[in-house]
């Protein structure tokens, strides 16, 4: 198993060097802000569920689950997710540059020109979140925990 160091709350690839594109994507971003950004660990702690992130053109898929102590980043769709967002590597990078407040649950993000587009591609269908409506609260932290974007 593969750990980032982030303050208090390591990120883990759970299949270390074996870990697939998408898992050290995310790991990557999650590791990287949980650093910048330690008042985002709070967030972390508070998603209750699994959240998986499925990549339309690498056809590979990983799963967070985010713990008191740490979130490990798993290789495939594993559990049962609160959150799947379906998506290109592309749509990916484009959520993780929006810029969220309160933790995600004021998504200023959504109201620029990025946000207008992902947006678009949800409502085109071209991007799914499935559980957005049900687990709304966890949609949004999860965008806030891999934005790059300061709050």
């Amino acid at each position: 198993m593969t750990t980032v160091k982030s303050g208090t709350y390591p990120v883990s690839l759970f299949d270390g060097e074996d870990a697939n594109g998408v898992a050290n994507i995310v790991g990557m971003l999650l590791g990287q802000n949980l650093e910048n950004f330690p008042s985002r660990i709070k967030f972390a702690r508070k998603i209750a569920r699994p959240v998986s992130i499925i990549s339309t053109d690498t056809d590979s898929a990983c799963t967070i689950v985010f713990g008191t102590d740490e979130a490990v980043v798993y290789n495939d769709v594993v559990g049962k997710p609160a959150v799947t967002v379906i998506a290109t590597v592309d749509q990916i990078l484009d959520v993780s540059q929006l810029p969220m407040k309160a933790g995600g649950l004021i998504p200023v993000g959504f109201f620029t020109g990025r946000g207008m587009t992902v947006l678009g591609e949800i409502l085109k269908h071209k991007l799914v979140v499935k559980g957005l409506l049900t687990h709304t609260v966890t949609a949004l932290r999860t965008i806030a925990l891999v934005s790059v974007i300061e709050p």
